[in-house]
Formats: C-alpha cells, structure tokens, sequence
C-alpha cells in the first residue's frame, strides 16, 4: 500500500510495523489510521491448560475468553509445543523461528537474586509481540512476565496489556 506524506509530498510504501516514517523528511505517521485499532491478543500456555482441565480454579474464566473471543485470540508454535494434549479450542497460530539477542537474553529474577531462564513459549510469546504491531497484549497467569517484558522493545499507541483470563473479561465488560 503506498500513501502520500502531507509535509513533502513523496510517494511512501507502507509495511505493516510499528513506526512508519517518511524516508525523505522523517514524518511519523499513526499505524493505526492505516492499520486499525489492534484486537489480538496472545495466548499462553497456562490459559489453554487452564480450559482443559476442569479443576483448575480459572477453569471458567479461561473457558470463557477462549470460546467468546477465538477470533481475536492467538498463539505461538512453542505454546502449541507446550500443551502436549488435544485442545478444542481455535486459534491463529503464528510461527516465530528465532528470537532477537535481546529476548534470548531475557530472565526472571527469584527471590533469591537468581536468574531463571524463561521458557520458549515464554519468549516466543514476547517475540511475537514485537514483530507483530496488530498484538494489543498477552493473556497468561504467569505473575512474573510483567516485570520481564522490554516495553522498549514493544511500541504501541496504546499501552499494551499483560494480563489474566480474569482481567481479560473484566476489561472486556464480561464480568
């Protein structure tokens, strides 16, 4: 798709990524007047998990946001990788191959000043975050993950959402 800049009137070609700038006199355009407002959201391991088996304590919540919101939900390949049982609910599935330096490097940090190694679901998740500009958040039970997430690395317009199922529903007026 191309469009006109309006301070010098060059031809531009828009690519879908966050920052979308004139490469003649450097004007930075809004992704979402080309884009529209963004509705993804990923989807961890724990809320899949969490859908299956009928006895976790987020079963109803998880089960809810994955059948009212299947078209907006999506996931990794190490996610699917991850659950290692027949899942019947739909979601986009999105193929990440390799991680930025900056997200291989990323780690929790315990209690106990230790570094603990994030999973490839994990940074799957992340790194599907930055090269996807449509992903408004991600839906996990994973408490740790907000403080783990370069918000240098991920733009967005609008802040962008870490959350539980719970949260999810609630912002989305469903409970």
């Amino acid at each position: 798709m191309k469009t006109t800049c309006p301070k010098c009137k060059s031809r531009i070609r828009i690519r879908n990524k966050r920052e979308i700038d004139c490469t003649k006199c450097g004007f930075q355009f809004s992704h979402r007047k080309f884009y529209g407002e963004s509705t993804k959201y990923l989807v961890d391991t724990n809320i899949f998990i969490g859908a299956l088996n009928g006895f976790e304590h987020h079963h109803d919540a998880c089960t809810s946001v994955l059948t009212l919101y299947a078209g907006e939900l999506i996931t990794t390949n190490h996610v699917i990788a991850e659950i290692l049982q027949y899942c019947p609910h739909t979601v986009k599935v999105y193929i990440v191959d390799a991680f930025l330096p900056e997200v291989e490097e990323l780690c929790y940090i315990t209690k106990d000043d230790e570094d603990y190694a994030l999973s490839p679901a994990d940074k799957s998740l992340i790194q599907c975050a930055i090269d996807n500009p449509d992903i408004a958040g991600i839906i996990t039970y994973d408490t740790d993950i907000k403080s783990v997430v370069p918000s240098r690395l991920i733009r967005s317009e609008k802040p962008f959402f870490i959350g539980t199922a719970d949260d999810f529903l609630k912002k989305r007026g469903r409970k």
